[in-house]
């Protein structure tokens, strides 16, 4: 099982517009070969000295059955389109992407 945890550092305010462009993107990427799993998630209060709050971060957590189903979805057409559209409003994007041992 692969998992990934894609993070989007967004500017000011603009969380609720990445959210409603990536829930259309889910739909085609939830039918995807491969994909056990793909949802958004923003950060939760829970009082704890290390935690980091960012409201115009949102967290993409994904699980995907095999690398060949994660190249697969990362080459798709809706995920060029969707990158296009998010880019003026991203300031920064990271990638972890692991194997489960």
């Amino acid at each position: 099982m692969i998992h990934v945890v894609a993070r989007f550092k967004l500017k000011r305010g603009m969380a609720p517009l990445f959210l409603r462009e990536f829930r259309d993107l889910a739909i085609l990427v939830r039918q995807e070969a491969g994909c056990v799993d793909y949802f958004p998630g923003q950060d939760v209060r829970m009082g704890l000295e290390s935690q980091n709050l960012d409201p115009d971060t949102v967290t993409v957590l994904e699980k995907w059955t095999s690398r060949r189903a994660l190249e697969s979805h990362l080459r798709a057409g809706h995920m060029r389109g969707f990158q296009e559209r998010i880019k003026d409003i991203v300031v920064e994007a990271s990638l972890t992407i692991v194997e489960e041992v």
